[in-house]
Order: structure tokens, then C-alpha cells, then sequence
């Protein structure tokens, strides 16, 4: 950040009695976060000011980071830190890297599991465990939701002056 920049920002931040906008912080993106503050309103009007300009079709709440929008949301009272805002990219890194170490190990085990069931020979002698053994009495159907068998009978309306 320039020093002019710097500067500003932090005299947008001061509340001062005649000033509606205060400066709340900035995302790692350089959007600007404002707070307004409305004399007897329950709580104050939270914006963001973009720094890039978008379409009205591009905004959106993946625009800005997770703790801002539960900051302009009053979902928590104190803005997010750059520190904070930073601390979590790493994490987010971190699993990133997890799931790929996880993904390469599951490919080799999948991969070893594959190598392994092609180099044994089939043995003809063997009982297949998918076929079904005509010996062994095969379980009938059972029916996996309530109303999955029912069949309406047909209705007849009753006939009148019976009832």
C-alpha cells in the first residue's frame, strides 16, 4: 500500500461525530469494507466498496472471503485481520495438499489391488463368490421403502342412501 493510501484509510477509520462511513479493513484482494453507522437503527449498515469493477452479474458472495461476509452479515462483531485472512489461505493450502497425498495414495493402493487381482491366474476349480450357487436357496426380494409394493384397489363410490 502507498503511504497517501495509507494514510487515507486510516483517517476513513476514525469515527468521527459528522462521518457516516467508517473504514472497517480490506480483504488480501483490496476490496474496502465500510460500516455505517444510522442513528437510531438497531445496528449499523455494513458495505463493501470492489476493487475491481464488475458486471452487475459477477457479483456474488464467493467475490469476498468467508470472515468478511460473516463480518458484513453481523454474524461476528470485529472485522477480519490481514493476519487472520492469511492464517486461513494457508489452511486451505494445507488441505489442498492433504487431498492430493490422500488422492496418490489411494491411486497406488488402487493400482496395487488392480496389479495384484490381474497377475493371479484364474483357478477354473475354484467356486466363483459372484455366481450364484443353485444349492443354496436364494433370498426373495425385500421390499426397501414402505410403500414400495402397493397397489391401489380399484374404488367404487358407495351407493346412495347407504352410509
Amino acid at each position: 500500500m502507498g503511504l497517501f493510501r495509507n494514510v487515507y484509510l486510516r483517517w476513513k477509520a476514525l469515527r468521527l461525530p459528522w462521518r457516516s462511513d467508517v473504514y472497517a479493513g480490506s480483504d488480501l484482494e483490496g476490496n474496502l469494507y465500510f460500516e455505517r453507522i444510522v442513528r437510531g437503527a438497531c445496528r449499523s449498515r455494513r458495505h463493501v466498496v470492489y476493487r475491481k469493477n464488475l458486471a452487475v452479474s459477477d457479483y456474488s458472495d464467493k467475490v469476498i472471503p468467508v470472515q468478511w461476509q460473516a463480518w458484513m452479515r453481523h454474524t461476528r462483531a470485529q472485522a477480519p485481520t490481514v493476519a487472520e485472512l492469511i492464517q486461513d489461505i494457508r489452511r486451505q493450502e494445507r488441505i489442498a495438499a492433504n487431498v492430493r497425498q490422500l488422492a496418490a495414495s489411494e491411486a497406488r493402493a488402487a493400482g496395487s489391488i488392480a496389479g495384484s487381482a490381474q497377475t493371479a491366474p484364474p483357478n477354473p476349480a475354484a467356486p466363483n463368490p459372484a455366481a450364484p450357487n443353485p444349492a443354496v436357496p436364494q433370498p426373495q426380494h425385500q421390499k426397501s421403502a414402505p410403500g414400495e409394493g402397493f397397489q391401489p384397489a380399484r374404488w367404487e363410490p358407495a351407493a346412495p342412501g347407504s352410509g
